[in-house]
């Protein structure tokens, strides 16, 4: 027993060798940060299995501690980087703009508000909410092909 453990302490470096390379081509491999950590932990251990006499099992608790070291530490400034600003497209980017009402718009009837050149289905966010034609209003979400409108200026 004790020689098998002395031959798995003598190629652990192989050992995270091969973790250091996987994980470097898994992290390649996708867009999100996925195992950077262990590759950190891993290239860390590497250096530490060319100590002599540090047990297996030491070096395991040192990959585990730095990889989730790592992933504590650096993770919230990375995603902060990482983070792309989204951008509204399509109908979302209509969220916020400004229309003209068409046709009449309450509670109980759709109208239209013109958006842009084109003329839209509209409903009120609000309960009781009327709207007449030529009011300006706001775009306030989209369901389906229906405008979601509220007053420019809350009354």
């Amino acid at each position: 027993m004790n020689d098998v453990i002395a031959t798995l302490e003598q190629w652990m470096w192989l050992v995270w060798l091969i973790i250091l390379v996987l994980s470097l081509v898994v992290e390649a491999a996708t867009a999100a940060l996925v195992s950077v950590w262990f590759a950190a932990g891993a290239l860390v251990c590497l250096g530490l299995s060319f100590i002599p006499g540090l047990p297996y099992w030491g070096e395991i608790i040192i990959f585990l501690g730095v990889s989730l070291g790592t992933f504590l530490a650096i993770r919230p400034y990375i995603s902060k980087i990482m983070k792309k600003r989204t951008i509204r497209s399509n109908v979302d980017s209509l969220v916020g703009e400004k229309g003209i009402v068409v046709t009449p718009v309450d509670s109980l009837h759709w109208g239209a508000v013109r958006l842009k050149g084109v003329i839209w289905t509209a409903v009120p966010v609000k309960e009781g909410d009327t709207f007449d034609e030529g009011e300006t209003v706001r775009i306030k979400a989209i369901d389906g092909n229906k405008l979601m409108i509220e007053h420019l200026e809350v009354k």
